[in-house]
């Protein structure tokens, strides 16, 4: 499960600008900050006029659902998206982007934190978003899909987020792209894409690990 990743705010990196065509009007110059459940979180989506970046809460509230989940779903297993209430209508209809430019997962029975950076210059998690409401307030939200790790990834942790491609982005954003091709998407990233902070020291017990 990623429950807390690093992002600068609105992405910087050149491939969203040049390759999706979003302009250069935003906000750059925030610090680096770490987002948890509930909190802010930047992200790519479709419009009806094209691409925008927005800040969505990270906890998806299905529309259908009559009040807040008591656990936000921070989450959403690849495997199972489409059959599940809570994403399969997302999955299909409401994509998104998370941009991040490290992520974290801590070693099971310790307080050690692993860092994730990616070898380029961000991370695009594959997300969905949803839109609702209770009749006083409205709130967009979303989830980052998660898959099975990959080699750098297993020792810490099974799961890891799903992360696209520059060119898998486009064709993850269109409105048009059939079921079929979004399952392209939904495996681990290959591991020449991410690296461990070099800053890392695993505890005695892990040393093997890695």
């Amino acid at each position: 499960m990623c429950n807390a990743y690093g992002t600068i705010g609105y992405s910087r990196s050149a491939f969203v600008h040049d390759l999706l065509g979003i302009p250069r009007n935003l906000d750059y110059d925030r610090p680096k900050r770490i987002v948890r459940p509930t909190d802010k979180v930047p992200v790519i989506r479709s419009t009806g006029s094209g691409l925008e970046q927005t800040e969505l809460r990270w906890g998806l509230i299905p529309a259908w659902s009559k009040s807040m989940p008591e656990r936000p779903l921070t989450n959403a297993r690849s495997e199972t998206v489409e059959d599940l209430r809570s994403f399969s209508d997302a999955f299909r209809k409401r994509r998104c982007i998370m941009p991040a430019v490290e992520f974290y997962e801590w070693i099971k029975g310790t307080k050690q934190r692993v860092t994730f950076l990616p070898t380029e210059e961000e991370f695009m998690f594959a997300g969905m978003w949803d839109s609702w409401s209770d009749g006083t307030q409205t709130i967009e939200s979303c989830v980052m899909l998660t898959t099975s790790a990959n080699d750098i990834m297993a020792p810490v942790h099974d799961r890891m987020p799903v992360i696209l491609r520059p060119e898998e982005c486009v064709r993850w954003l269109r409105v048009d792209s059939s079921v079929v091709e979004l399952r392209e998407f939904l495996r681990p990233v290959s591991s020449e894409f991410i690296k461990i902070a070099d800053d890392f020291r695993p505890p005695n017990s892990q040393t093997s690990l890695f």
